[in-house]
């Protein structure tokens, strides 16, 4: 962070929970669970290489994801992030703007100053996240704007938007580590499941959660009238509840929290929560399954499943 302007490493060093707005030691802050580059580490340690070699990938996916995370509360206008103010709020949208698209280029070029074939493929692997993460956002913004899909197109944006990255980063330890290409794929092949097994399990936690924990005010997600995949699975329900979820969801955002928590009692009785719990539950066991079928000593695979399970389900 100490490469860029000065403005840019205090807002980029305030996100990371180091220090406060002013730049002070922070007491505040709740650190990154930095799990993306724990992939990277773990998948260069599945294909047999010291950890070491993938730290530059581990930098790079934990700076393009930190990207997309500025960027995503400002889209959102969401005022706390990890139960602190989010950048845009605390340093204006400009700033935030700037210092998401410095973080994207740091990604870039940490990783390109490694000269190796195999860190050339993973840069390569970086890039490409980066343009479906744009278009899993683009996606999603036009179900912001009100459009019914099925649940599969729903899933397709995910796999963009959440799946690619963790796909990545997965991608990028092997690659680095000189994996086998069956062990590449099937590792990418879990981390998709995983990704959309976690969106599905982060849209419930975004309206039932508590916030304590998500550190996001509750019924946040139906607040900003957000289409996620428990209202799509509701309103697609064909049920007494989800035609009375239709005909309020125009009224959902910005209505006080008794309001807001009929629409989620409406989500319920439709079916929208149950969908979206087994839709991560299917996902998980899909993950895990292709987990099972890779050559990998027994140790990785262990640490994976227990970090997979994490994520879903935030329990050990």
């Amino acid at each position: 962070m100490d490469t860029l302007h000065p403005h840019l490493t205090r807002a980029c060093g305030y996100h990371f929970g180091w220090w406060s707005a002013d730049g002070e030691p922070s007491q505040d802050a709740v650190p990154s669970k930095f799990l993306r580059a724990t992939l990277v580490l773990l998948a260069a340690e599945a294909a047999g290489a010291s950890h070491t070699a993938a730290v530059p990938g581990a930098v790079a996916v934990e700076l393009l994801h930190n990207h997309s995370l500025i960027h995503d509360d400002v889209i959102d206008r969401d005022h706390l992030r990890r139960g602190r103010r989010t950048v845009w709020s605390v340093f204006g949208t400009p700033t935030a703007v700037l210092a998401g698209d410095a973080l994207a280029a740091t990604a870039v070029q940490h990783l390109s100053q490694v000269d190796t074939a195999h860190a050339r493929r993973a840069l390569v692997m970086i890039t490409d996240a980066f343009r479906r993460i744009c278009a899993g956002q683009a996606a999603d913004l036009q179900l912001e704007k009100g459009a019914l899909v099925a649940v599969e197109d729903y899933l397709h944006m995910a796999a963009d938007k959440t799946s690619a990255l963790l796909a990545c980063s997965v991608g990028v330890g092997a690659v680095l580590a000189g994996a086998d290409e069956v062990t590449i794929d099937r590792l990418q092949a879990a981390c998709t499941d995983l990704g959309l097994a976690w969106q599905a399990a982060n849209d419930v936690e975004d309206i039932w959660g508590d916030p304590a924990v998500t550190g996001k005010p509750p019924l946040s997600d139906l607040r900003q009238g957000k289409m996620t995949l428990p209202v799509l699975a509701a309103l697609v329900s064909d049920t007494p509840a989800g035609r009375a979820l239709a005909a309020r969801r125009a009224l959902c955002a910005g209505h006080q929290s008794e309001d807001l928590q009929h629409i989620a009692d409406l989500i319920v009785q439709a079916g929208g929560r149950a969908a979206a719990e087994r839709v991560a539950q299917e996902r998980l066991i899909s993950a895990q399954n292709h987990l099972r079928e890779l050559k990998v000593p027994d140790a990785s695979r262990e640490a994976f499943t227990a970090l997979f399970r994490f994520i879903v389900t935030r329990s050990a």
